[in-house]
């Protein structure tokens, strides 16, 4: 097993090179039908993990969410907070906060437990099978009964890229596990290790967790940092069980 801290790879990373996505459908359409169904007076508090920048928090407050994004980078936080916003007439606020939410410990974060928890590709990204139970477990805890988590993943994706299945078996003795490998930047140079995940595996690692009525769809998109490049993605809703 590697005995990288992707923690501390994190920590240092720069904000600005933080990979995201700008088209959001599966989860705009998942909210939008939250919005809809909810029994809670708006506006309904929203949790993202691995918030980065703030560019999905801004665009979640912009639609009447009450959001308090987090993330274990100082830097990305730092330029997250340009955008908060102070809680207007209906209560609503867009706040950042430091928070590690792969570590052993439970964060402390003020506003919850929260009605939705959101989290974009962060569980493929935040480190070995460790740091993704305590990521789980740390996201179930700041959940209300019968809130719901969005998530989002990498699937495994050496079946429609070969690329894929080169960088697995290249990586799998450094990582000691199927479907991980480590993203470098163009010298070479290992920025953070990803692992990929079969939609079984996902449903599992959420069960472990706690979740229960899990959903999970799995997408072809564009390699969100190899834009010419296809790959799955797993798209997972769940409450608290």
């Amino acid at each position: 097993m590697s005995m990288r801290d992707a923690r501390e790879d994190w920590k240092r990373f720069d904000a600005g090179m933080i990979p995201s996505k700008d088209s959001t459908p599966q989860l705009d359409r998942f909210l939008a039908t939250v919005k809809e169904t909810a029994s809670e007076k708006p506006p309904l508090t929203l949790l993202d993990v691995g918030c980065g920048t703030g560019r999905l928090g801004r665009r979640l407050y912009d639609q009447g969410f009450s959001v308090l994004g987090v993330d274990i980078s100082p830097d990305a936080v730092r330029v997250a907070r340009e955008n908060a916003v102070s809680a207007d007439a209906a209560g609503r606020a867009l706040r950042f906060e430091e928070a590690d939410f792969a570590a052993d410990g439970s964060p402390r974060l003020d506003g919850g437990p929260f009605d939705i928890v959101v989290c974009q590709l962060v569980l493929s990204i935040i480190g070995d099978a460790r740091n993704r139970r305590n990521l789980l477990r740390h996201v179930r805890d700041n959940l209300r009964p019968g809130g719901w988590l969005f998530l989002s993943a990498s699937g495994v994706s050496d079946t429609i890229n070969a690329g894929y299945a080169r960088l697995y078996a290249e990586d799998v003795h450094l990582t000691g596990e199927q479907h991980s490998y480590f993203s470098r930047d163009e010298r070479g140079e290992i920025l953070y290790m990803t692992h990929h995940f079969t939609e079984n595996e996902l449903v599992s690692l959420l069960e472990a967790a706690g979740f229960g009525q899990i959903g999970v769809t799995t997408e072809r998109e564009a390699s969100s940092r190899r834009p010419n490049e296809a790959a799955h993605f797993l798209y997972a809703t769940c409450h608290p069980a």
